[in-house]
């Protein structure tokens, strides 16, 4: 028996699962309670006119981990959803930075998600008093740099300037935000630079899955997409050895373990088969990387000898 799926329908709930199924975590948890709690002491501060620091948030884990998806679900489900220029209030602005960040740069990013494009002439500190009046305009409460590493690349004077404004943004005064940053490890050296710095921040470091005790947790993500979309698991991919195999090729990082996993579903749905199983894995993953079998953890006998970069981990999923 064959499901009867069109493309588009397939591709729709494969859109879905990600956007509103995330697998829960004990890193994505510890994520929520400490913006959660970050977030009720500024508002406590605020409420009773307390001139008090704010705890900042910091997210390090490599690409893949899932922890921009973190960020976003703890924001969704403390009220403070994504926005867009134009909308009021905005609780809640998220910035991604560039490989060339710089002082002025990050203030000029964080004014284009205002709606305001600064001047050529306009300095860092020209650029920050309009993002204050924005802030103070449009209730803003938090701001989310996301790929904070960058700052690395700056020049010496430019990262201390950089620590600097990090620093003020918790400091009781207008424009006054918590500010969560999500990075690599690498923003580490940076953020351990300072001690003034380091202690304005809690930080959360996103773990790599273990072989040894997350096969299950992979099975019964594997399972749990497979419920969603009305299919059944065939045996060869509840099996020990498959998870491991899934967990190699997902470089042990969640976030990309789980889009390994919807890109099996999607193949499952689009052939209309009403099974998951390992040929899709084994399809889906030749396809995206276009590499021989022997280089196909899905495949290769000796999966554990093909490399895998626990450096940063796979770029798109973060």
């Amino acid at each position: 028996m064959k499901l009867l799926s069109h493309p588009d329908e397939v591709d729709l709930q494969i859109q879905s699962l990600r956007r509103d199924i995330f697998i829960d975590h004990s890193d994505a948890q510890r994520i929520a309670r400490q913006i959660e709690a970050s977030l009720r002491a500024f508002r406590a501060g605020k409420e009773l006119g307390h001139a008090a620091d704010v705890r900042g948030v910091v997210i390090l884990g490599r690409s893949g981990t899932g922890k921009t998806a973190s960020v976003h679900r703890a924001l969704a489900s403390l009220g403070l959803p994504a926005s867009k220029v134009g909308a009021y209030p905005r609780a809640q602005i998220y910035v991604s930075l560039r490989d060339d960040v710089t002082l002025r740069k990050l203030r000029g990013l964080i004014s284009l998600e205002y709606g305001w494009t600064p001047k050529a002439r306009d300095s860092a500190e020209d650029i920050w008093q309009y993002v204050v009046e924005y802030i103070e305009r449009l209730s803003t409460e938090i701001i989310v740099l996301d790929e904070i590493q960058h700052v690395r690349a700056a020049g010496e004077k430019d990262r201390q300037s950089m620590r600097d404004a990090l620093k003020s943004l918790v400091q009781p005064q207008r424009g006054q935000v918590l500010p969560v940053l999500i990075g690599t490890p690498a923003f580490a050296e940076l953020l351990n630079s300072d001690q003034q710095f380091r202690r304005r921040f809690n930080v959360v470091h996103m773990t790599d899955l273990d072989p040894a005790v997350d096969a299950s947790r992979a099975i019964r993500i594997v399972a749990r997409y497979c419920e969603e979309v009305g299919i059944g698991m065939d045996k060869s991919v509840t099996s020990r050895d498959f998870a491991r195999r899934l967990l190699h090729a997902s470089y042990y990082a969640l976030r990309e373990l789980c889009e390994i996993s919807l890109q099996a579903v999607k193949a499952a749905l689009v052939a209309g088969n009403e099974r998951l199983e390992l040929a899709h894995f084994q399809t889906t993953h030749s396809e995206r990387f276009d590499c021989l079998p022997e280089m196909n953890p899905f495949v290769a006998q000796d999966y554990l000898a093909i490399p895998t970069d626990l450096g940063d981990g796979p770029e798109g999923w973060e």
